[in-house]
């Protein structure tokens, strides 16, 4: 069996991007056309989806209204590109409220793909050949738009007992969480611990999200950690750190890990899509595919340059919008 785990995943747009990022790239194009040969080699593809695929309350004039909001004629492309798992566990799917999220899970079953990472949802099975994976997610990084939201997972003392009591009924689990922080460069403290909890509970992995940066890994004998996968089609285009990427190949037998790689990819400022960028890096210990630097001092002034240096690209009345907010404090 061979699954692929990608990072994050917007299909909608980013304030400084609007007009020229994912959603408007999707107009015309397959935005996973890049990678699609790598993706079709794994028996599953699962990733993190960071946007709302919703029409729910769309005034397209509206910044806000406007945001990381996916069309939902373009979800085809997920399932295309071969999406079987998509975490919805994260700050940004109840941006456009709870029934911008309800949308979202009913437009991913609709193509077959699995949402998971809904509140108090039960482990999710997925059996290929003589082989049962699980999958869980959770996040534990305060919502956006409602801190006391109920429609996703957070990462609580019951999601944890729920991964306890799940690992003796598949033979492979892997846990998605969103969780750390942006501005940090590498694995915190908190998550290590996490980590090492959750491999002497005989998880299969850990794969990581919400940084949008592309952290270390490492493997340990027949358990996987990928605190952060970064950004995998996201139009934050003003460091090059977040542009840089990975897709964590992994081929597993019925009771082990035979295979761990990792494909460089990089994100295209073409609408924010994901093209390869060298040939697979095995994962044998621990793998540090980029320097990422000591932190992410100065980033705000880089975006704002970048901001201005692409004002005049795409939709700038929803920039002149967002632009008006931020200095008066509304965003």
């Amino acid at each position: 069996m061979r699954i692929m785990f990608v990072g994050d995943i917007n299909l909608g747009e980013y304030y400084t991007a609007f007009g020229h990022g994912p959603r408007s790239y999707l107009d015309n194009s397959d935005i996973f056309s890049g990678v699609k040969d790598i993706l079709s080699q794994a028996d599953l593809v699962a990733g993190n989806l960071e946007a709302s695929i919703t029409d729910h309350g769309y005034i397209p004039g509206l910044v806000e209204s406007a945001v990381l909001r996916a069309a939902p004629k373009h979800a085809n492309y997920l399932s295309e590109a071969g999406f079987s798992i998509l975490q919805l566990a994260n700050n940004h799917t109840v941006q456009h409220g709870a029934e911008g999220f309800e949308e979202t899970v009913i437009n991913l079953r609709r193509l077959g793909i699995a949402p998971i990472g809904i509140n108090n949802q039960e482990l999710t099975k997925v059996i290929i050949g003589s082989q049962t994976v699980g999958f869980l997610a959770a996040s534990d990084v305060p919502d956006n738009t409602d801190i006391s939201q109920k429609c996703y997972q957070k990462l609580d003392d019951k999601f944890f007992d729920r991964t306890r009591e799940g690992v003796s009924s598949v033979d492979h689990l892997f846990v998605m969480l969103h969780w750390g922080l942006e501005s940090s460069t590498g694995t915190l403290a908190y998550q290590k611990r996490i980590i090492n909890e959750l491999y002497k509970a005989g998880v299969r992995g850990v794969i990581g999200s919400h940084p949008h940066l592309f952290y270390e890994l490492w493997k340990n004998g027949n358990f996987v950690a990928a605190p952060s996968l970064g950004n995998f089609v996201f139009d934050l285009f003003w460091d090059w750190r977040l542009l840089k990427s990975g897709i964590l190949d992994i081929e597993l037998s019925k009771t082990e890990i035979t295979t761990c790689r990792i494909w460089p990819v990089t994100i295209s400022e073409d609408g924010g899509r994901p093209v390869p960028s060298g040939s697979p890096v095995e994962l044998n210990n621990t793998l540090k595919l980029y320097d990422l630097g000591r932190d992410m001092r100065g980033e705000q002034k880089r975006k704002l340059i970048k901001f201005f240096r692409d004002f005049f690209k795409g939709n700038r009345k929803l920039k002149t919008q967002f632009i008006i907010k931020k200095l008066t404090g509304k965003i």
